[in-house]
């Protein structure tokens, strides 16, 4: 049952073009609020990937008309669905879920609470009664858009820290990926886009060639530039180092077998939730010296930050955690603590609450 004494019936808003990390926070927010005692179900598009995770989870979803910012006939259906559903709240994430969802809000008396996954203008989100950035780093950046200081609060990202006592056997995950007794690995969990800078871990790899000619990159993610990735690593002469391995929903599992976890993002991040799941492993992180990254990584403490688009400077820094094995253990240990203590799934939850009974305490 929840902390508060009323439990809430709360409606969550998403119209996801993929599954990926906005989309695993909705879910798994979901579900520990539902632990929790609340009534939560989901209006979403229909998007066949989310709909199967919502059945996985055993989640309602009781509308898949949620597309179109300016479809007045979808706004009218979600009003129906929030009136029918009895909703106390609406949660809802990204963009077109916010702007449809702050005006149903208002035309059902509900308030609203507009989840920023990333550094976004405040078009879509300036009619939500509050805005749940998740980082400090996109707080900043609606703030300085002219959002009032009361109206933006900060939810980071949080993780079920029970899943990952249901990973699979290191050594059954390593036989699975090829990698061979004492071989390096690093990898990147991430979709395959201009972004997220994995060209760059690739050259940075082609530069390590020589130092550490064992070395596997490893790409977790599907996107357009995968055959411009796989181009470039053919062209550096490292295509046997670098191993596409696709969308994979097990991405969790196959970290385990990555001695660094890299995310070379040439642009700011919301917060890289792939880097909170690899330092919950206890694994060494080394990321792009970015808002959203650098709440995530502690320098020099929990791994390691690098310029944006700077190869040289990566390839500088996994070698070194290559080379000092006790040196990754122990940021892997204390990025574990950080973890902890800032990006569980049951701190997400209570700041949600919060932040839920907050607003219907306003209206």
């Amino acid at each position: 049952m929840s902390r508060h004494k009323a439990t809430l019936s709360i409606l969550q808003v998403i119209a996801p073009h993929r599954y990926s990390g906005a989309e695993r926070i909705a879910i798994h927010l979901a579900d520990e609020l539902r632990r929790r005692g609340h009534r939560v179900a989901f209006a979403c598009n229909d998007h066949e990937g989310f709909r199967q995770q919502l059945a996985h989870h055993d989640i309602d979803c009781l509308s898949t008309a949620i597309s179109g910012k300016l479809n007045p006939l979808r706004l009218y259906r979600l009003v129906q669905v929030g009136r029918r559903f009895g909703a106390d709240v609406i949660h809802t994430h990204l963009s077109s879920a916010a702007w449809l969802g702050s005006l149903a809000g208002r035309l059902l008396h509900v308030p609203v609470l507009a989840h920023v996954h990333a550094l976004n203008t405040k078009t879509c989100f300036v009619r939500a009664d509050m805005l749940a950035a998740c980082s400090e780093g996109v707080r900043r950046h609606l703030l300085a858009q002219g959002l009032p200081e009361d109206q933006v609060r900060v939810i980071y990202n949080g993780i079920d820290l029970a899943r990952l006592a249901g990973l699979r056997p290191l050594r059954d995950v390593r036989a699975d990926m090829g990698i061979r007794d004492g071989q390096p690995v690093i990898g990147v969990a991430a979709h395959l886009t201009p972004k997220k800078g994995q060209r760059h871990l690739i050259e940075a790899t082609a530069l390590l060639r020589d130092k550490q000619p064992r070395l596997l990159c490893y790409l977790l993610g599907e996107g357009e530039q995968r055959a411009k990735l796989e181009s470039l690593a053919a062209h550096l002469g490292i295509r046997q180092s670098v191993r596409f391995m696709g969308y994979r929903p097990d991405a969790v599992d196959l970290m385990q077998a990555m001695d660094i976890v890299v995310l070379p993002s040439v642009r700011k991040e919301g917060l890289g939730l792939c880097l909170v799941e690899a330092s919950a492993l206890g694994k060494a992180v080394i990321g792009s010296d970015a808002p959203g990254i650098d709440e995530v990584i502690r320098n020099e403490r929990t791994g390691l930050l690098v310029p944006p688009g700077n190869a040289e400077a990566l390839a500088s820094a996994v070698d070194r955690l290559i080379g000092d094995r006790g040196l990754r253990e122990r940021m892997g240990a204390a990025g574990k603590q950080r973890v902890r203590e800032l990006f569980t799934l049951e701190h997400m939850a209570d700041k949600a609450e919060q932040f839920y009974y907050e607003m219907i305490q306003a209206r």
